[in-house]
């Protein structure tokens, strides 16, 4: 069915509206603790529940993000995250000594304080083998859940105990209001609805079940489908109880690992997870969202923003809060990227550091249809500096516009001039104007892509990056490396349609009396701390508590910035009046 999003307004704002052109909030350094470093150790998954005034965290440590050896381990604070103590080993798993390993630990709470830890545990071929979840729930591996529990703050624990054969990433356990225990696991399945499968997931994508036990986790046998969507695949699902029996789920986008530029999707469960409201685009781009309820009755979420500038960032909402849809960015020095009344400037310089990214909808395949209207004006830029993807990618030089994939198809524009652009992008064919006149007519055979985007192709993550760049820490994923990415290019307007069959479509636009682009983030969206090897997988496995106080704790695992060698355990205090 094809779905088309509303432009609606929203209502409210986390943080006090940002004044024209205002800088991102950025947290205080002193509220950052580090929780747990060590030399040639992987810190990963951080989980967090707090049990009166004290905190209790539990965390995998392993050799690697790929991981040969997975431990998992839990520590407490009884001074509201600033200190520390107790870590304690809870169960261990390698290759060599079990052919297995503990995955992604989440942890959850009852109302009465019990404690369960939830670890999806995976089979392996290798040493090192760590394939996609479509692959690693098949045979010859396979996956399993299991469970342990303490009723006494976490000095002592119960199992693990095995309560099903999926595994699959689960969330972390929540209680509902009449007693029952749900998490979310990611199931993957088999599609033929995709044109064009992403590798390394080829023909598959993931799912997202409730699981749930009615006899205080004996048992969990009762499921019931809450995404279960081909072309998107969401996976790694956070719930939230926000009123009797109605709950609200958050999705990270499995579709290509969400790198095509997808946000998250919501879905409302008023019959306490039976049956699920069909699924709507959520205004940001979450990985691993982690949800609760705070004090103050609002929402509150925890999660990797992973396809944009990489870190973790927490973001409040009302639960029957309606948002427009929002644009991602990847922006490391907001510096970069400056606005005044009349334009937004992009000086962009080598590498990643000084890259600037505005990511929007991606089409669905080659059968989707796009118009890109800018008015824009190049003021340098190397072959890299200044793109729009519109199905295609098309470059912006001071005096050239042409296919980036076949430059030879292009036309000349007059240099030091605002210019009226539009790019269709029909299908077998692209249509670019200029200034009201067509000035090109292309077929996309061979180079059609799925990004609709504008500003620089990000530089990518992998070691012996030029200088300016910065190293991955243990290689967690890899890119592509892009050069001659700085330039200097000026935008009055945008307007971006994506009509897609059965996917989501989008008609967005943008002015400079907006804000920027991505206002929503800046008013919003609080980033705890950006990752510095600029790879996804090296932060974003996070938790958060509420104290009595009032203060919250985040808890993750990050490799900061500047980067460390290992990932490192890191907690964040977080003023409540932020999110009134």
């Amino acid at each position: 069915m094809k779905r088309r999003t509303a432009l609606t307004t929203f209502a409210g704002v986390a943080f006090a509206s940002a004044k024209h052109g205002k800088l991102p909030k950025k947290l205080d350094p002193a509220r950052i603790v580090t929780l747990r470093q060590e030399a040639d150790w992987y810190q990963h998954s951080a989980g967090l529940a707090a049990v009166g005034n004290e905190l209790i965290c539990t965390y995998r440590r392993s050799d690697e993000h790929i991981a040969s050896i997975s431990e998992i381990w839990s520590c407490r604070s009884r001074d509201g995250g600033r200190t520390w103590i107790d870590h304690q080993l809870l169960s261990a798993s390698s290759f060599e000594k079990d052919q297995a390993c503990w995955v992604a630990p989440q942890l959850g709470k009852t109302r009465q304080g019990r404690l369960l830890l939830l670890s999806d545990r995976g089979k392996k071929l290798t040493k090192f083998d760590w394939p996609m979840l479509s692959q690693w729930q098949q045979p010859p591996r396979g996956m399993s859940n299991h469970l342990w529990t303490s009723d006494d703050r976490g000095k002592t624990w119960t199992g693990p105990r095995q309560i099903d054969t999926w595994g699959g990433e689960p969330s972390y356990i929540i209680e509902l209001e009449d007693g029952s225990l749900v998490y979310t696991r990611t199931d993957s399945q088999p599609t033929t609805a995709k044109k064009y499968p992403s590798m390394p997931w080829g023909p598959n994508y993931y799912r997202s079940t409730a699981v749930f036990s009615r006899d205080g986790g004996q048992t969990w046998n009762e499921t019931h489908p809450v995404f279960d969507d081909p072309l998107i695949g969401d996976c790694e699902v956070g719930l939230a109880e926000f009123a009797p029996n109605q709950l609200v789920a958050i999705s990270r986008i499995g579709d290509g690992g969400g790198r095509f530029g997808q946000p998250s999707r919501r879905a409302i469960s008023r019959d306490g997870g039976r049956s699920w409201s069909e699924p709507e685009l959520f205004p940001v781009y979450a990985q691993r969202p982690i949800i609760g309820k705070l004090a103050n009755g609002k929402l509150f979420m925890s999660y990797r923003n992973a396809w944009g500038t990489p870190g973790t960032c927490v973001f409040a909402f009302e639960a029957g809060e309606r948002f427009a849809y929002q644009p991602n960015s990847f922006i490391w020095d907001e510096s970069v990227c400056r606005l005044d009344r009349r334009q937004l400037t992009f000086a962009s310089t080598e590498g990643n550091l000084g890259c600037c990214e505005f990511t929007l909808y991606p089409v669905e395949d080659d059968e989707s249809r796009v118009e890109f209207a800018a008015e824009v004006m190049i003021e340098s830029a190397g072959p890299e500096a200044c793109l729009i993807g519109a199905g295609v990618y098309v470059r912006l030089l001071p005096e050239r516009v042409e296919l980036a994939d076949r430059p030879a198809e292009g036309f000349a524009v007059a240099r030091g001039r605002f210019h009226q652009l539009r790019i269709v992008n029909h299908g077998p064919r692209v249509e670019v104007w200029l200034n009201g006149e067509k000035k090109l007519d292309a077929s996309t055979q061979g180079i059609h892509n799925r990004q609709v985007r504008f500003g620089n192709r990000v530089a990518g993550r992998r070691p012996g990056n030029a200088e300016g760049q910065r190293n991955d820490t243990k290689r967690p994923l890899a890119a592509t490396l892009y050069r001659d990415n700085a330039g200097v290019s000026h935008w009055r307007m945008l307007r971006v349609q994506v009509q897609n069959r059965r996917d989501h479509s989008i008609d967005w636009s943008w002015n400079p009396k907006q804000g920027y682009p991505d206002q929503f983030r800046r008013d919003r969206v609080l980033m705890l701390e950006p990752n510095g090897t600029f790879s996804p997988g090296n932060s974003g496995y996070s938790a958060w508590a509420q104290l009595p106080s009032g203060e919250i704790v985040v808890v993750d695992y990050t490799s900061a910035n500047p980067p460390k060698p290992h990932p490192v355990l890191r907690s964040y205090r977080l003023d409540p009046g932020w999110f009134a």
